[in-house]
């Protein structure tokens, strides 16, 4: 039972609303509102869960689709582990993204953040310098608050990623 390909194209990826300019913001909110909502439904749903597969391949290949993730993961209340986790699974290109991972990772419980650290380990590194630093700077203030936790383990291993990058 894999997705149909309707449904990835129509609902989720429709060309015609990418390039779409909308007159009425709210609109454009609407449709991107549709948009998430099936995201989070394809990733989250176990009905799905045998067609993660194509998902995955369809993340990978759109960039808009990985900026549609980043604020379904921001906005999210619920599944916000598995939205991270649909991340590194897919394989899709988050270094632009290393700020927000690197917040999540200090910031959210230990699930969530391990989940978007491993997404933080499985970048290129192509991220710019300076926000690299800056990240880097962020995990070593916070890091010995939570020294003697098991969070603290993952902003140590944080750490050690984005020094290697560094270099």
């Amino acid at each position: 039972m894999g997705i149909k390909r309707d449904l990835l194209k129509d609902k989720l990826f429709d060309t015609k609303l990418f390039n779409t300019v909308f007159i009425n913001p709210e609109d454009e909110d609407r449709v991107r509102r549709e948009q998430m909502g099936t995201l989070i439904e394809l990733i989250c749903d176990e009905k799905h869960k045998g067609s993660q597969i194509e998902l995955f391949k369809l993340l990978k290949k759109e960039r808009k689709a990985v900026d549609l993730l980043i604020t379904a993961i921001s906005e999210a209340k619920e599944d916000k582990k598995k939205l991270v986790a649909a991340c590194w699974e897919a394989d899709v290109d988050c270094d632009r993204h290393l700020p927000f991972f690197t917040n999540l990772v200090l910031e959210e419980e230990l699930t969530v953040a391990l989940e978007a650290l491993t997404t933080i380990e499985n970048m290129k590194g192509a991220t710019p310098a300076p926000e690299i630093e800056l990240c880097l700077k962020e995990a070593m203030e916070i890091y010995p608050e939570f020294e003697a936790s098991p969070k603290g383990q993952l902003i140590a291993d944080l750490i050690e990623v984005l020094r290697k990058w560094q270099a």
